[in-house]
């Protein structure tokens, strides 16, 4: 069977019995610290991949990249990955159910890169006026970027906005050695 399929299967079932119990919100933020411990901790992947490692050494091992004070319901779901022996498709159903979660609460993801740093009362209008255009939840992280040189990046889901100067000047740069 294919990785995506077992993968849907297990977060939509996760899901479902999330939302079934009220609890799809506080599984959402244990799967997101899980997908962020195994961006941040490459070594994570390799550990849950490796069968010498025993089962409840995994399990102790994914709790706590859950975070802090994770979910019984995680556990649970981690405990019967463990014990199908399913956890090297545990990233992806994370990935699954981050995604089931945000289209079931209408959030999009807003990436918003600047040069410098950004005031909070610029974030919470540009916040503001996206949740006005779009008519969903906006979750919003800036980052900042100083290869870009002025200006901005937006990325709202699949779409994106490149106002920086650096790509204005990498543009200008490319139509000047065109035109030689």
């Amino acid at each position: 069977m294919d990785i995506g399929i077992i993968s849907s299967r297990y977060a939509k079932a996760l899901f479902s019995l999330a939302k079934e119990k009220g609890q799809e919100s506080r599984v959402y933020e244990d799967m997101k610290m899980l997908a962020n411990s195994f961006s941040e901790e490459p070594g994570l992947e390799d550990a849950i991949n490796n069968p010498i490692i025993p089962a409840d050494e995994k399990f102790k091992l994914l709790i706590t990249a859950g975070g802090v004070e994770v979910s019984d319901l995680y556990k649970r779901f981690i405990h019967l990955l463990l014990e199908h022996k399913r956890e090297n498709f545990l990233l992806f159903m994370a990935h699954v159910y981050i995604h089931l979660y945000r289209e079931d609460k209408r959030i999009t993801r807003v990436l918003f890169s600047t040069a410098v740093p950004v005031n909070d009362e610029v974030k919470e209008h540009l916040q503001n006026k996206l949740k006005e255009e779009t008519g969903s939840t906006i979750e919003f992280s800036g980052i900042v970027q100083p290869e870009l040189i002025g200006g901005f990046r937006l990325r709202i889901g699949n779409y994106r906005i490149d106002a920086s100067y650096a790509t204005q000047l990498r543009d200008i740069r490319h139509r000047l050695l065109e035109n030689r």
